[in-house]
């Protein structure tokens, strides 16, 4: 199994991001690669089970089921249902932190996949990431 991290500290309150993140059709407002998103199925951008249909700034397209919003730990998790790419079981989540001495923000993003079987790894991309 695969697993990535990011993470990065902003100076906005973390309510401030979490009322950005929290929606799950939301990431056309502040991801650059995201054009697009729809939600398909499901009740609101806000219940779990909701899907939603990502268009990329490269034309591909990515079906997402939202899992667990979490108000309270301001956290969003979410799993791929289609998805154009080599990886199966690819599940993320998003964590915003107050920033207790700066008043800023603390997020993370995580995510965990597992390689499909007989399909390549990626050009570049170096043993450690693909393995599972």
């Amino acid at each position: 199994m695969a697993e990535a991290y990011w993470s990065s500290v902003f100076t906005s309150s973390a309510d401030d991001i979490w009322a950005v993140v929290r929606r799950f059709n939301g990431p056309p407002d502040w991801h650059p690669a995201i054009q697009d998103s729809a939600i398909v199925e499901g009740e609101s951008k806000f219940t779990p089970g909701a899907i939603r249909v990502l268009t990329g700034t490269d034309g591909n397209t990515y079906r997402e089921q939202l899992v667990a919003p979490a108000d309270a730990r301001r956290t969003l998790t979410h799993e791929n249902v289609d998805a154009p790419l080599p990886v199966s079981g690819y599940r993320s989540a998003l964590h915003v932190q107050a920033v207790a001495d700066t008043g800023g923000t603390f997020l993370t993003a995580w995510c965990t996949a597992v390689r499909r079987a007989g399909v390549p790894r990626p050009r570049g991309c170096p043993r450690p990431c693909s393995a599972g």
